[in-house]
């Protein structure tokens, strides 16, 4: 059987196995398959599914990295292909040079240890924007071993799946099949009659295009985007901020309140009182057009590699 298999050029600033490690910490994300070599994924184009599988490329010259993609189940047309790089570009932000952004937090004590530590992570995304919304909405307020466990039994249930050598994929539910599920069949899967009735507010949205990724890009600032998702109820400014620094990889996202992003900063000696909501934004001030990927890096701050 004929597949697509090519190799897709890194930064020299990109630590694919830091990513990997993001990917895999001990959560239990059902939309991939992490092992030492790599992951694997689901994901659905034209002509139907791709299992993608990415791993470490070979350095073609002692000055160029790669990554080596693999589609292992069938072969892609070259316009499939170049939405597959785009796509691989967009999870892992590869065309970001974080060389400014190693250089600013060198200037704080406080922070100047992220650079060695966690050299070359990305902020790792998630390109479909309704599944960024949606998984935001599924986290509000509850713990993530909890969140990915509603996560499992709303794509097991209706998701797309694929099956190749004794495994099965799974592709996150589209707004068009959510759309039509009962709001009594979500809270029997433990989901709350909110957080029910908010999924199936934004998948109307999606399914009748009121909302979408091109056209939040087609806003003209941060903050008409961010009116966009917030005029939705159940989309706060929490949800609306982890969205699009998920999703349109926006830069100066700060989901403020964020229980995990309070520990960090109380952690690091940043703040003594979470609810100093002026002693949070005088921090962040410093870091202008920073702001998404410092909240990352202090997210990552909060797990121990092992």
């Amino acid at each position: 059987m004929a597949i697509t298999c090519f190799l897709l050029p890194i930064p020299a600033d990109f630590d694919f196995g830091e990513c990997l490690w993001f990917l895999d910490r001990g959560f239990d994300d059902c939309l991939y398959q992490v092992d030492k070599h790599g992951v694997t994924r689901a994901l659905i184009f034209e002509e139907g599914l791709a299992l993608v599988q990415i791993e470490r490329g070979p350095n073609v010259r002692e000055e160029s990295q790669h990554l080596k993609v693999s589609v292992l189940n069938r072969s892609l047309s070259l316009i499939e292909e170049a939405k597959l790089r785009n796509y691989l570009d967009e999870w892992f932000d590869l065309q970001l040079d974080l060389k400014p952004f190693y250089a600013v937090i060198a200037k704080d004590p406080r922070l100047s240890f992220m650079k060695e530590a966690y050299y070359g992570l990305r902020l790792i995304g998630i390109p479909d924007l309704f599944e960024a919304v949606c998984w935001a909405i599924i986290g509000q307020q509850i713990n993530l071993t909890f969140a990915y466990k509603l996560k499992r039994k709303l794509v097991e249930r209706y998701g797309e799946t694929m099956d190749f050598n004794g495994s099965r994929y799974f592709l996150f539910p589209t707004p068009e099949v959510l759309v039509n599920v009962g709001q009594e069949d979500l809270q029997a899967m433990q989901f709350s009659r909110s957080k029910a009735s908010y999924l199936l507010k934004i998948a109307q949205a999606f399914a009748d295009q009121t909302l979408s990724k091109d056209s939040l890009k087609m806003e003209p600032d941060l903050v008409d985007r961010q009116k966009a998702l917030t005029n939705i109820k159940g989309v706060g400014i929490w949800t609306a901020n982890y969205a699009l620094m998920k999703s349109l990889k926006e830069r100066s996202c700060i989901p403020h309140g964020d229980a995990g992003l309070l520990n960090a900063l109380i952690n690091l000696g940043i703040i003594k009182d979470k609810k100093d909501a002026s002693e949070i934004a005088a921090f962040f001030s410093a870091y202008k057009g920073w702001e998404s990927y410092l909240v990352f890096y202090l997210w990552r701050t909060l797990s121990k590699r092992v």
